[in-house]
């Protein structure tokens, strides 16, 4: 029977993941860069509506870098989850005297109440989950979420969905497609804002494959309005 990748990840890439990334993800902490490319776009557009952010989560946050930078510009409090052990740990440890706090479990089942949070934000992490749990995943997320807060997704987004194999782990797969559309196709969430870019640069690519998209939904407080009762 194959195995989940979700539970491949669980069991320990998720731990080699974090150490082959940990010192580029420290450099650009340092220097701006990831900040600049996400969590700054994301206060910039989220600033008129500040005073009704109140608490944060990240799915996929790694040691919380970016969720921690985007919390102190809200002034919020946040809360991320990851499959990685040793990134939650090394985040927990950070974090020590600041509102956020890191937990061990992944997407598709969220240690968190209905309602909780006011902004959720996939921080690059939908391309690596298992075909059989990412609507799992995204149930979770729309469950966590008040009506009325904000769902933000950073991933690939190449235009044409297709899968390719990830370099790390034999028979696991990087799954590329727009995954805001697994929220605004139903109208049940409005696309407020997508920005293109990719790894390579902070702009548009010309190469699909490259690309990289930080989408921003804004989750309907009430998806149906009543427009005629004698309809």
């Amino acid at each position: 029977m194959k195995i989940l990748q979700d539970t491949i990840f669980k069991e320990g890439e998720a731990d080699r993941w974090y150490a082959r990334n940990k010192a580029s993800l420290d450099g650009h902490a340092a220097s701006g860069e990831q900040q600049a490319l996400d969590s700054r776009l994301l206060s910039t557009l989220l600033e008129p509506f500040r005073l009704d952010i109140q608490r944060v989560l990240e799915i996929g946050c790694s040691s919380g870098k970016k969720l921690q930078a985007l919390c102190q510009m809200l002034d919020a409090a946040g809360d991320g989850i990851d499959p990685s052990s040793l990134a939650v740990a090394d985040g927990n440890e950070r974090m020590k005297g600041v509102p956020v706090h890191l937990t061990c479990g992944t997407a598709d089942n969220l240690p968190f109440e209905s309602g909780a949070f006011d902004l959720v934000y996939f921080g690059f992490c939908l391309y690596l989950l298992d075909r059989n749990t990412v609507i799992r995943a995204v149930a979770e997320a729309d469950r966590v979420l008040k009506g009325g807060g904000f769902l933000a997704m950073m991933d690939f987004d190449p235009g044409v969905m297709h899968k390719r194999p990830y370099l790390h782990r034999e028979g696991v797969f990087s799954y590329k497609q727009d995954y805001s559309k697994f929220f605004t196709e139903g109208g049940l969430y409005y696309l407020v804002s997508k920005s293109s870019f990719s790894h390579r640069q902070p702009f548009f690519d010309p190469v699909a494959d490259e690309r990289i998209s930080l989408s921003l939904l804004y989750k309907e407080p009430d998806p149906y309005p009543l427009r005629d009762v004698n309809c």
